[in-house]
């Protein structure tokens, strides 16, 4: 992501109502009238394009009726005197303009047919002639889902691989939960105006918007005065929280996280958590797992303290022991599980609660601040009691609901993951594909415990943990991202817990 904005303009995000609500007065603010607000916009948005393709490319420049539109026509017009070969596609091709309007839009319109720059039908560009598609259709203004021959356009430009520069956000991507409606163009580069858009960082947007770029325009630092964010991205390295060991420490110092897990014939999510605590910095790490399991997860580490566990009672005095714990790595849905699920819920002790530990919430529920919750969609609509689909429409919705419903911390996992916690609600945007394997889950619910462990609130713990795995998980990824494997992030975790920060 580029910004060159201050610290709070880079992690505040707004949804499109704030934009339409206050953008023009910030503009006021700044000292620019909305036509001259929407000039600096298209400025912008062409110094990107000099970036992308020298002049004399060929770009098609598609725009639709609204202020997106009007940035459109801006862009061609600028392009059009600077050199390069500027074909105009608009959504109501030769639409007739009434010559007393003062709207910014139509003005900017008005000038390219000045200049003899024809519109076409937009559905009539074919990507595959150009060097450069810029989409000005939509932006911000997208109400209804893209259908019929906009959507068969939309196919055809995706699949043509032309690079695309999108303004404000891509045609088809809803600007405040991330979804796609209908279709939606898959650009290279993404620049959106005076504020980031919140659904920019989540849901399929990732996947649509390429590399965003920030053009406050002047105006953002007013913007920022009319409107309260009620997300934020995490963009600064959470090591502070941390801090550095005293020399005087010793293993008692850095906590005790408990991992209880491994029912029959599933050791494996145990073992990847139990080494991720261990490579966290916790002080000590024990696994209670069902006894079939022992030789093999303690085979795996010889530093953790691994303890068959029979029936619940058995685990009364390591539950009493732990800083932390860590329910539901492979704990099962049997009989077993259950009575174990219960026994860790009866302590007051902070719990991350992961994979089966999440089913067996859903069905038992209970409503804690000293509960972390680490569900990925599927998960968390069996929490909500919806499904997937719901989850994916509106993320941000459904994280609030999570943390209002079960007085939790809470993170919903995928791209852009997002965290409402008592320290409010957090956007992360790090992150890889090659995190797409098994265990990863596993693994992140391992770091957070020994964070708690360490001493970190269960607010930071969670988003100290979620910031610092897919951190890991982008460094592990970063040259061979099929493959990877969630063991791969553990030495990783290992030095970002240490303060390392990847160049």
């Amino acid at each position: 992501m580029e910004t060159s904005q201050s610290i709070s303009l880079a992690q505040n995000l707004y949804c499109a109502e704030q934009l339409q609500r206050s953008e023009a007065r910030a503009g006021e603010l700044a000292g620019y009238s909305l036509g001259q607000l929407m000039s600096l916009a298209g400025r912008s948005v062409f110094e990107e394009l000099e970036r992308i393709v020298s002049v004399g490319a060929s770009i098609a420049i598609c725009c639709g009726e609204g202020n997106n539109g009007g940035d459109g026509y801006i862009v061609a017009r600028l392009a059009h005197q600077a050199g390069y070969k500027v074909s105009l596609y608009a959504l109501n091709a030769k639409a007739e303009l009434k010559q007393t309007s003062h709207e910014p839009a139509v003005q900017a319109r008005r000038a390219c047919r000045e200049l003899g720059l024809e519109e076409r039908p937009l559905t009539d560009c074919t990507a595959n002639d150009y060097d450069l598609i810029v989409d000005a259709v939509f932006g911000i203004g997208l109400s209804r889902p893209v259908e019929g021959a906009l959507a068969e356009w939309v196919r055809a430009l995706n699949k043509s691989r032309v690079p695309v520069l999108a303004i404000d956000v891509p045609t088809g991507i809803n600007a405040d939960s991330g979804c796609i409606m209908g279709e939606a163009i898959v650009a290279q580069v993404t620049v959106t105006m005076i504020a980031y858009k919140r659904g920019l960082f989540t849901g399929a947007s990732p996947g649509h918007v390429g590399r965003i770029v920030l053009a406050d325009l002047g105006a953002g630092k007013y913007f920022e005065r009319l409107e309260q964010p009620a997300w934020r991205r995490v963009t600064e390295n959470p090591y502070s929280w941390l801090g550095d060991r005293v020399a005087h420490s010793h293993k008692g110092t850095h906590g005790h996280v408990l991992i209880v897990g491994a029912g029959p014939g599933m050791p494996g999510a145990a073992i990847l958590a139990m080494v991720a605590a261990l490579r966290a910095g916790a002080g000590k790490v024990s696994v209670a797992c069902h006894p079939s399991n022992v030789g093999i997860i303690a085979s795996q580490q010889p530093e953790a303290m691994v303890h068959g566990v029979e029936a619940p009672e058995q685990l009364n005095h390591l539950l009493n022991a732990a800083t932390s714990l860590v329910v539901g790595p492979g704990l099962g849905r049997d009989e077993w599980g259950y009575k174990i699920y219960q026994a860790c819920m009866a302590v007051n002790t902070c719990k991350v609660i992961d994979a089966d530990g999440l089913y067996w919430l859903a069905q038992d529920p209970v409503h804690s601040s000293q509960l972390i919750l680490t569900p990925h969609p599927g998960e968390a609509a069996r929490l909500l009691k919806c499904n997937t689909r719901d989850i994916e429409a509106n993320r941000f919705e459904h994280a609030l609901s999570l943390h209002n419903q079960y007085h939790a911390q809470i993170v919903l996992k995928g791209a852009g993951s997002l965290i409402s916690s008592t320290r409010g609600n957090w956007l992360i945007d790090r992150g890889s594909p090659a995190m797409a394997s098994g265990g990863m889950g596993d693994c992140l619910a391992g770091l957070i415990g020994a964070l708690v462990a360490q001493g970190l609130a269960p607010a930071q713990a969670l988003t100290a943990g979620v910031y610092w795995h897919a951190v890991a998980g982008e460094v592990a990824g970063s040259k061979a991202p099929r493959g990877t494997l969630a063991s791969d992030l553990m030495p990783i975790i290992r030095k970002l817990v240490n303060g390392w920060i990847p160049e």
